[in-house]
């Protein structure tokens, strides 16, 4: 592995661009420092540099539409960028769903930023014509999309399912014990008190059609010792539930990064999204 390769993977976490708007490749981004936004084309070209709402419709007027009736918005987790969802949206995409997999400056901003772009998204995904929009989000993106799609009745879409992968629902302890290290608060300050216990107690349980789990651990004490309970090595499953409010639940032996991309976690997006119930 060239260092060219890990410079380019470490940098990606610190990335300042928010994905508001994403259709066939077309992508609008704000920049989360200075406001700016930018269109994208499918090959990653600068179209336009505008405010907002004229590089939606640039990108608008020369994107076909999807024509799908389902769509669906994926969510990495914290420090990370949208190709850890890659596999997941590629196999919706192929099952027929419209897909926004978003990319978010998860270091730079807290979580009603990105519930507020990860919202306008899949209101986006609904003017292109998807009846209903379900959401996929691994770890901190699953806290996000809990914010989002409360966020549906208010900004006019459907909330379809929720997969939460690997995401602290109730709060991760290890990000208790990392918030005192003052490195921890200066790198991950804007996103760090969402993940924690009494963070993730203050982000709403939407209305919608079912929320199902994915936890990754051993079935046995877990990847990491020093946490209480069987854990992906950062977040336990106990953290991951949400008692008496999911319709589905699945462990899957893998680390909690891995974990957004393994074999099982597409089988379950696939199968929860489309059938509302996880496969054996």
């Amino acid at each position: 592995m060239s260092l060219s390769y890990i410079i380019k993977r470490s940098t990606r976490a610190f990335r300042p661009w928010t994905d508001l708007w994403a259709r066939s490749g077309w992508l609008v981004q704000a920049h989360c420092a200075s406001g700016d936004a930018r269109a994208l084309d499918p090959f990653g070209r600068v179209a336009l540099e505008a405010p907002v709402e004229a590089c939606i419709a640039l990108a608008a007027s020369r994107a076909r539409p999807a024509g799908r009736r389902r769509g669906a918005v994926l969510l990495h987790g914290l420090g990370h960028h949208h190709g850890a969802m890659a596999s997941v949206g590629a196999a919706l995409a192929e099952a027929g769903w419209a897909v926004a997999n978003l990319g978010y400056a998860s270091l730079r901003k807290p979580l009603d930023y990105h519930a507020a772009a990860a919202s306008r998204a899949a209101a986006a995904l609904a003017e292109d014509g998807a009846a209903m929009v379900d959401f996929v989000g691994h770890s901190l993106g699953g806290l996000i999309a809990r914010a989002a799609m409360a966020r549906a009745p208010a900004e006019g879409w459907e909330p379809g399912r929720l997969l939460l992968v690997g995401s602290p629902a109730r709060g991760a302890g290890i990000a208790k014990v990392l918030g005192r290290f003052a490195a921890y608060r200066l790198i991950s300050s804007q996103s760090l008190h969402a993940v924690t216990p009494l963070g993730a107690a203050a982000v709403p349980v939407p209305a919608c059609r079912g929320i199902a789990v994915v936890a990754g651990g051993t079935g046995g004490r877990g990847f990491n010792p020093l946490l209480g309970g069987d854990n992906d090595g950062i977040v336990t499953v106990e953290e991951t539930r949400l008692p008496g409010q999911e319709d589905g639940f699945t462990l899957v032996r893998a680390l909690h990064t891995p974990l957004s991309a393994h074999p099982a976690t597409v089988r379950a997006a696939l199968g929860f999204l489309e059938l509302g119930r996880l496969p054996c």
